[in-house]
């Protein structure tokens, strides 16, 4: 019997064609989870409690360093000096004796609730009388006095004196010449500063007669040690993976081989 094996081309037109045909069904959804229960379902909507007004924290600083200031104060005010004032002995001669309180008996008058409670009506009307008195005294105009007119004088030495005309040229015919001979002075100013900075001042070389720098040493911020770089622990790792990829491959193709043999054994 002769055993046909499909080619890698042929394996991968039929795996196409499986997807081609593959059509996606998907499960219904548990009843479970449409009734809300503590494990499971969609949770029931929680009330939230309503936010409480506090004050910030600016204004709290300031609360705080008020008290700071009166809790300062109030030490500072114990911490004085006071003074003890005792108590006078007592006067041991007189002795202290209780006396009975005396009862008194309480004697009936007459009354009456018309002198007391007057009728509200009149007390009423005696009262906006008494607010629309007060109202014309405040509504009646009172002008005030005029100043005492007798023996004031005017002092006509304080007058300012009126401002003499004096002739003035507006345009001045050297303004131009004026204003050239300024610039040309500043020009000459920045000209001379300019050279004194240009000018070279050698100083003094003190590097020549001192000693070289020399870089001390230090054992205690660098130490030499052995290190390995991620790179060749990446490399190790990668050639295992590789040698692993290619067992499986060899044992495969074993497995592959032993079955046809044993198909052919079976046919034949």
């Amino acid at each position: 019997a002769v055993v046909s094996t499909q080619s890698q081309e042929e394996k991968e037109q039929r795996e196409v064609e499986e997807m081609k045909s593959y059509k996606f069904r998907a499960r219904p959804p548990p009843n479970s989870m449409f009734q809300a229960s503590a494990s499971n379902g969609v949770p029931k909507k929680k009330t939230r409690k309503a936010t409480k007004a506090k004050t910030p924290m600016a204004l709290k600083r300031k609360a705080v360093s008020r008290s700071g200031m009166s809790k300062a104060k109030n030490k500072t005010s114990n911490n004085a000096i006071k003074r003890l004032k005792a108590l006078p002995l007592p006067d041991l001669k007189k002795v202290f004796e209780i006396t009975k309180a005396e009862m008194k008996v309480t004697n009936p008058q007459p009354f009456s609730f018309e002198t007391k409670y007057t009728n509200p009506v009149e007390v009423r009307k005696r009262l906006l009388e008494e607010a629309a008195e007060k109202e014309k005294k405040m509504r009646e105009f009172k002008a005030r006095p005029l100043y005492e007119t007798e023996g004031f004088k005017v002092d006509h030495n304080l007058s300012k004196s009126c401002t003499k005309v004096e002739p003035f040229n507006i345009s001045k015919p050297n303004a131009y010449q004026d204003k050239l001979l300024k610039l040309n002075e500043t020009i000459e100013k920045e000209n001379i500063d300019l050279q004194k900075k240009r000018e070279f001042k050698a100083r003094y070389p003190h590097v020549i007669f001192e000693e070289p720098f020399v870089p001390e040493k230090d054992s205690r911020y660098c130490k030499i040690e052995e290190f390995n770089l991620h790179s060749e622990r990446r490399g190790e790792e990668r050639k295992r993976f590789d040698m692993e990829l290619e067992e499986q491959r060899i044992m495969l193709e074993k497995r592959k081989k032993y079955r046809l043999r044993l198909c052919v054994d079976t046919t034949a």
